[in-house]
């Protein structure tokens, strides 16, 4: 007999592959959980198998992304239907900042054919890993803040500076975003000023990974983040600036057994002829006072 036949086999792979692998059963209640999706999700498996899926990663607010569980309503039909699905989801790390996999999922049968239960797997994107490694290398030339993860505040300026070069010589678009992370001073007077850093440090990682590789994400000072993205138009601008507000709406800040919502505000503008590094910046801090002014937690694009 082959060793292959040998299930123990299978399963010691399965543990160990780096790609996310799950399963639930007809309740989506967790059964099996792999190394792999304990790296993507930050959960270890003794703290999810057992566990309902929903109850580890809730539904997003955003209409277009239901959460892992609900896979945009495919894991319903999978359980149902007994049919394979696919889609592109949001989950909430356990440090709380958000992540977006691609799902797949197939049904589980007995001998006889009834579907007992499902099988996922999860693949973070794969610009994550030549992320990190770029991210390490910049750290060791002082290019990144270390407090939140992302650029320095000096070099997401410079990149600033080669985008509005490049848009004059080439006119190739650009627009920048001003994010704020909203309340922070309540927050620190209630949870401290750890709390604040690991929310900063929560905002700044959803926002980047968020975003297309070919645009930046720097810690401009205090709360507040600066976004360049090439290639943007103004409505191009609204759109992304609205679905990281939603992404963001959908954080939680793990704090010593508790979860802590936060909010983002965010003012952008689009290049023009005859702009400046002050210009630009000067109309996208207009409209990030703006956004603040009605109340925060909202986008406001100057033209």
């Amino acid at each position: 007999m082959s060793v292959f036949a040998d299930l123990e086999i299978y399963r010691t792979v399965l543990e160990h592959m780096q790609t996310g692998i799950y399963m639930v059963d007809c309740e989506q209640k967790i059964q099996f959980w792999n190394d792999g999706a304990e790296n993507i999700t930050g959960h270890l498996r003794q703290d999810v198998v057992g566990h309902f899926c929903r109850d580890l990663f809730p539904t997003q607010k955003e209409g277009s992304k239901n959460g892992v569980c609900g896979l945009g309503g495919a894991l319903a039909s999978v359980l149902r239907d007994g049919r394979p699905a696919m889609a592109e989801v949001t989950l909430r790390h356990k440090a709380g900042h958000q992540v977006t996999v691609r799902v797949r999922a197939v049904p589980i049968r007995n001998q006889i054919g009834n579907v007992i239960g499902a099988a996922e797997s999860m693949d973070a994107d794969p610009w994550a890993f030549y992320a990190d490694r770029r991210h390490r290398k910049l750290s060791s030339f002082g290019c990144l803040d270390e407090a939140t993860g992302v650029l320095s505040a000096g070099y997401i300026h410079t990149h600033l500076r080669e985008s509005l070069t490049t848009y004059a010589e080439h006119r190739m678009p650009c627009s920048i975003l001003c994010i704020q992370v909203d309340a922070m001073e309540r927050f620190g007077a209630a949870y401290g000023v750890a709390a604040v850093t690991a929310a900063l440090r929560a905002v700044a990682q959803t926002v980047e990974s968020s975003l297309r590789p070919t645009d930046f994400v720097g810690h401009a000072g205090g709360n507040i983040f600066l976004a360049v993205l090439t290639e943007y138009t103004g409505l191009d601008l609204n759109k992304t600036a609205e679905r990281l507000k939603h992404t963001v709406n959908n954080m939680k800040i793990a704090w010593w057994g508790d979860e802590l919502p936060v909010t983002a505000s965010f003012g952008g503008t689009t290049v023009v002829s005859g702009d400046s590094e002050k210009s630009l910046l000067q109309r996208a801090e207009g409209a990030l006072r703006r956004s603040i002014a009605a109340g925060g937690d909202r986008v406001t694009i100057s033209n």
